[in-house]
């Protein structure tokens, strides 16, 4: 068994350390550095491109990395020890089609060691769970894309993992079941001690569950955090003013000391920036008043991932 690294803190479930893979000239994943903490749904957010899915393969030892470092619960990635804490759904999971959904889970969770009549038991609790009991016995060759990607979740979660690695898995669903999906997904950690790493592209609904990000592009990490605080950094002396007549009530505050800048968004809503909320809020109040506008709202930015997505990628473009 591959001894525990000296420094590995007993709270992190991922870390990577100046991880690379390259293909020829080409670095898919250029030096990277993500940890993750045990218990936490954490996202991994990028572009097309950006090296999320290739990193995922390195994690869970599908192909090997070109230099740097990646550890699971403190065992190299790759090893036995870091396999056997991982659970894996792909982006585009494939089966044998002859094959009914029982048998497979049952032949999936029989190689990850478990006793036949346990992983009998086993395969059907997640049958139930992922809502595909009345299709145990239907040959999987016959499911919709939908139904494979919860059975590919199934086999994820067979043997019990520590760690459930999922890339898109909602891809497929439509909107009850991803929301279905997502609802289950976010009990685990609380219900079972399961650490998620999940991909999507679907930041809301990413949003919903996830409680830290690591953003990457170009194969290199951008930025890494708990959703909170990436928020409250992001929101910070940040306001949004919507009026009756907005391009009034702005021509009424340029030139205020107390806003640094101001410009009316796609959301049609005046988004502000200012060191005093004491000094802009009067100033708001009396634009209003000036310009005979009704006041809809007024306050601090509220943020969303896909705000976040966006403000750390455009500083990324320059670094």
């Amino acid at each position: 068994m591959t001894e525990r690294k000296a420094n590995m803190p007993n709270d992190v479930m991922i870390e990577t350390r100046g991880l690379t893979k390259k293909y020829g000239k080409l670095v898919a994943v250029n030096s990277l550095d993500v940890k993750v903490q045990k218990g936490a749904v954490h996202g991994f957010v990028g572009p097309n491109g950006a090296g999320k899915s290739t990193t995922i393969k390195l994690l869970v030892g599908a192909i090997k990395r070109t230099s740097g470092e990646g550890f699971i619960k403190g065992y190299p990635i790759g090893s036995v020890d870091a396999r056997r804490a991982i659970g894996y759904s792909p982006e585009r999971p494939s089966f044998y089609k002859d094959w009914t959904a029982f048998d497979y889970l049952v032949h999936m969770a029989a190689l990850s060691g478990l006793k036949t009549d346990e992983a009998e038991r086993r395969s059907q609790e997640l049958l139930d769970w992922l809502e595909l009991s009345d299709f145990a016995k239907a040959k999987v060759g016959g499911f919709s894309a939908g139904m494979k990607q919860r059975l590919s979740i199934a086999q994820a979660m067979s043997h019990k993992p520590e760690l459930l690695v999922l890339d898109e898995p909602t891809a497929n669903l439509d909107p009850d079941g991803r929301m279905s999906l997502l609802a289950k997904l976010k009990g685990l950690p609380r219900e079972q001690g399961v650490t998620i790493f999940i991909s999507s592209h679907i930041l809301s609904e990413l949003e919903y569950l996830i409680d830290s990000v690591t953003l990457i592009n170009k194969g290199r990490m951008v930025a890494e955090d708990s959703v909170k605080a990436m928020k409250e950094e992001i929101s910070l002396n940040r306001f949004a003013l919507n009026t009756s007549n907005n391009e009034a009530v702005m021509k009424a505050l340029q030139g205020h000391p107390s806003i640094q800048e101001m410009k009316l968004g796609n959301d049609g809503v005046i988004h502000i920036s200012s060191q005093d909320m004491g000094k802009l809020q009067s100033a708001v109040m009396e634009a209003v008043t000036k310009t005979g506008s009704l006041l809809k709202n007024f306050g601090e930015e509220q943020v969303k991932l896909e705000d976040i997505y966006r403000s750390t990628m455009e500083q990324g473009k320059d670094k």
